[in-house]
């Protein structure tokens, strides 16, 4: 019978430490996956709940360059007694060249360098032909003219590729624009026919014009440069072109798109509408200056012409003097 060797063999205490060793990677594993999954459980709440306050100043933000834009339209109302032109459309041109925009017309009456109203009396065309110091401000954009909540960004601070000015075979941007005018129903490219909202082709809309009441006609919305390339507040660089590209829609949104409609060309897509990358919907600014959030699924029943009891909610809010009063 063998006797213990008291030199070589280990002791009990040997032994139990041993033993607590090997259990060591799993007992900092465990604490480890107790202390993510606290984590987890504990500032995930809190990271959404932040990244949701986030979102709501940006949004607040958005809300409050509208009603500024409101504010600036309310004092072009005052001098012209109407509200600016949606873009001009110079009738004696063929092909029709680049056109200042009704946010110019706004920008000219701040404190800016440039355009002043007397500026505008110069053709936009004129201003890029030339290529003089004016062309860089032209293609400045202003912050209050951008949405927080969109990467502007995303082309380096410009306005999408396909909507700009095109000069001897390269494009030139225009100054970045995330807020559009509302044209009205009517889906017309070029501006050749009056149409039913407040800005479009050489438009002088009055009050007395918005015969469906100023707190349920839109005048001007939001549109993200991400999914649905935005616009610009200089004006149109191609009035009379209608593919998606440089034409009208870098100052105004048409009827036919519904709210965050898919990106990114087509009349019935986002890049002639109003959209935004808050979740869920898009800000727009009424003729009263209050300022609405209509939701992505706000009714969209776009008619060739306005015909009562068969106009979507946006549709109707969108023409001024149909007689139908929709409230968001």
């Amino acid at each position: 019978m063998s006797q213990l060797n008291s030199d070589s063999d280990p002791s009990l205490a040997e032994v139990n430490d041993q033993r607590d060793r090997s259990r060591t990677p799993l007992i900092v594993g465990g604490v480890l996956f107790l202390v993510l999954l606290i984590g987890c459980v504990v500032l995930g709440p809190i990271a959404s709940a932040l990244l949701q306050v986030r979102e709501n100043a940006r949004r607040t933000t958005c809300m409050n360059h509208l009603r500024q834009l409101g504010v600036q339209i309310e004092d072009y109302y005052v001098v012209h007694n109407a509200f600016p032109p949606g873009w001009e459309v110079p009738m004696d041109e063929a092909p029709s060249l680049p056109t200042w925009g009704w946010p110019s017309k706004l920008v000219s009456m701040t404190d800016i360098t440039y355009p002043t109203p007397q500026d505008l009396e110069t053709p936009l065309a004129e201003v890029l032909i030339a290529d003089d110091q004016r062309m860089e401000f032209v293609q400045t954009y202003f912050q209050e003219y951008l949405c927080p909540s969109d990467d502007a960004l995303a082309y380096n601070g410009e306005n999408h590729p396909d909507r700009r000015w095109v000069h001897d075979g390269n494009p030139v941007p225009f100054g970045l624009s995330m807020y559009v005018g509302n044209a009205g129903h009517r889906h017309d490219a070029v501006g050749s026919q009056v149409n039913t909202g407040i800005f479009y082709g050489n438009s002088a809309v009055t009050l007395a014009d918005v015969t469906d009441g100023v707190s349920h006609t839109i005048m001007l919305g939001e549109r993200d440069l991400t999914r649905c390339r935005a616009g610009s507040w200089p004006g149109v660089p191609d009035p009379m072109k209608h593919d998606g590209g440089p034409s009208i829609w870098n100052v105004v949104a048409g009827a036919k798109p519904k709210i965050n409609a898919p990106p990114w060309d087509g009349d019935m897509l986002c890049g002639e509408g109003f959209s935004s990358l808050h979740p869920g919907g898009a800000n727009v600014l009424l003729v009263d200056g209050s300022v609405e959030f209509l939701t992505t699924d706000t009714d969209t029943q776009w008619q060739p012409e306005p015909t009562a009891g068969k106009m979507g909610v946006l549709q109707q809010m969108m023409i001024r003097n149909d007689g139908e009063k929709n409230d968001p």
